[in-house]
């Protein structure tokens, strides 16, 4: 199967940013099967969060720019912010690393069978 995931990155290289104050998130197109994956976007966004505060109406702009991934992956996500995502049927995760080992653990564990992915399979 082939997935999107959007990674808070501000280079594309590491993990590095806090979903609430990510001002971009680069996609990951992962196809399961082939045990692959290409960097294939570079979304950019008005960060939710302020100083700490935050609107939660503000969350669903982002997930709006990030409508066909199926998980989320920050260094850190407030409680918040992670139940809204999850509650718009996307999984979310903390992963503070490299996003080439965040994906090897996200394959290593095969997070889309355990949390039942979305699937944004090539037409």
């Amino acid at each position: 199967m082939v997935f999107k995931i959007a990674f808070a990155s501000s280079d594309g290289v590491k993990v590095d940013s806090h979903f609430g104050a990510a001002e971009r998130f680069y996609i990951v197109t992962l196809d399961t099967e082939k045990e692959e994956y290409d960097i294939t976007d570079q979304v950019e966004v008005r960060p939710p969060c302020n100083g700490g505060w935050h609107e939660v109406s503000k969350f669903g702009a982002v997930l709006e720019q990030l409508s066909d991934v199926s998980a989320i992956v920050a260094q850190r996500i407030g409680p918040g912010a992670k139940k809204y995502i999850e509650e718009n049927e996307k999984a979310v995760y903390q992963i503070p690393l490299d996003i080439e080992q965040a994906i090897c653990l996200l394959m290593e564990e095969k997070q889309w069978e355990v949390d039942k992915w979305r699937s944004h399979t090539k037409s």
